[in-house]
């Protein structure tokens, strides 16, 4: 498994790194709810239909979770909650819901553990290595 990079130039002139060139990820493509369960099926014993069925339920189940407040967790994968963004004031009687607060946001933690050293190694991107996108080497 690997990811795909280029590396790309900051051009943003207020910036330390101004000039320096950075590595980037290039997606090879996307992938489907159908893609996913299509394969899900020739991997088990479970039809495609079975598996859209569940994935579109525990969608459905995580919005209602989450719209009551709760984190959901799943493991391997991360958690999600729900975050505000808002407009600061002085005073906490100032404060108005539908004058401050901006937007809902959901929030995502990956899955993962801390290594020796501190460094954290997350779930989703274990035994993945970078490779130069094709027709890109410097």
């Amino acid at each position: 498994m690997a990811v795909h990079i280029r590396l790309i130039r900051n051009n943003i002139k207020s910036s330390n790194s101004y000039g320096k060139y950075f590595a980037k990820t290039v997606s090879q493509g996307e992938v489907t709810l159908d893609g996913i369960a299509a394969e899900i099926c020739r991997n088990s014993g479970f039809s495609e239909g079975s598996v859209i069925g569940v994935a579109t339920e525990i969608q459905d189940i995580v919005k209602q979770k989450l719209r009551e407040g709760q984190t959901v967790v799943l493991p391997g994968i991360g958690w999600f909650s729900l975050r505000v963004e808002s407009i600061g004031v002085d005073e906490p009687k100032q404060f108005h819901i539908g004058r401050h607060i901006t937007r809902i946001i959901c929030g995502y933690l990956p899955a993962g553990r801390r290594m020796a050293g501190g460094r954290i190694l997350y779930d989703l991107c274990d035994g993945v290595k970078a490779v130069w996108q094709k027709g890109f080497k410097p």
